[in-house]
């Protein structure tokens, strides 16, 4: 069979679940529809936790024990590789070669085997461990992915078809105790459209910053009428995050006073007020 080669890769960050199908080479959509006829699919798989957060003194190893989570009813050959990543301000994630980050903590990690096998639909456990260098030189926190990938079994089919597989990203930050350097700021905060707003949160830090809290619109008697929850998002070292707030459709139309009460996760709270008109 002759097969194009394509990828579904799913990367668990924030909560979230982002699908990218990747093909190594461009075809007609007439032949891609064609193509989508038969499909090769491997089976999904998931982790647990979602992330790992790690803190150490250097040249300390941590070790962690994870959850690879399976629903095939056969055996499914797992791979395991490095890679490195960064956010830009809208909160799009950017996947880097492995080692080539300045925040990188690729060489640090250091999973129990680079393949192993995954055995019918239930839960596997797989050791990280990782090593902080003795280096003095180093602060705050560093981060970097591990990539679990389900190895297509062989197609049978006969005819031209799409191959797919499933890639998991896990996010590792590791930091570095007894140097942390924790700031954060509200930069900015305005009304993007009818029915949203944009906050601008700086983590003027070195460590990772995570985001909570919650928006309130209050009327002109200083009632809060509805409030929107700020999401579970990172903010990464020394990093600007665009935080956008979708005003929900049952929000009546009238003036309302926006109150922004943005919890980091070091205990500080970034509040700012805006005069907000609903058409």
């Amino acid at each position: 069979m002759k097969s194009l080669s394509a990828e579904i890769v799913f990367l668990l960050h924030n909560g979230a679940v982002f699908k990218v199908l990747k093909l190594s080479s461009l075809v007609s959509v007439l032949l891609l529809l064609y193509l989508l006829l038969s499909v090769a699919q491997a089976a999904d798989i998931g982790l647990s936790p979602p992330r790992l957060e790690l803190s150490g003194m250097p040249g300390e190893t941590i070790t962690e024990t994870i959850i690879i989570l399976g629903d095939a009813t056969t055996e499914q050959q797992i791979q395991i590789r490095k890679a490195d990543w960064t956010l830009k301000p809208d909160g799009e994630l950017v996947i880097l070669p492995e080692g080539s980050s300045s925040e990188s903590a690729s060489s640090w990690i250091q999973p129990e085997v680079e393949e192993l096998a995954l055995v019918g639909d239930g839960g596997q456990e797989f050791r990280i461990s990782v090593t902080i260098p003795e280096d003095t030189s180093l602060a705050g926190t560093y981060h970097s992915l591990l990539f679990f990938t389900v190895v297509p079994p062989p197609s049978e089919e006969t005819g031209i078809a799409v191959v797919t597989t499933t890639e998991i990203g896990m996010a590792v930050y590791v930091t570095v105790k007894e140097t942390e350097e924790n700031a954060s700021e509200l930069l900015d905060f305005f009304q993007e459209d009818d029915r949203s707003v944009l906050l601008t949160i700086l983590n003027e830090g070195n460590t990772l910053m995570r985001l909570g809290g919650r928006l309130e619109l209050r009327n002109e008697a200083g009632e809060t009428k509805y409030f929107i929850e700020v999401p579970d998002v990172p903010v990464l070292r020394e990093s600007e995050r665009d935080l956008k707030l979708v005003i929900p459709e049952e929000v009546e139309s009238g003036f309302y006073v926006a109150l922004a009460m943005v919890e980091d996760s070091r205990g500080n709270l970034l509040v700012g007020e805006l005069p907000l008109e609903i058409p």
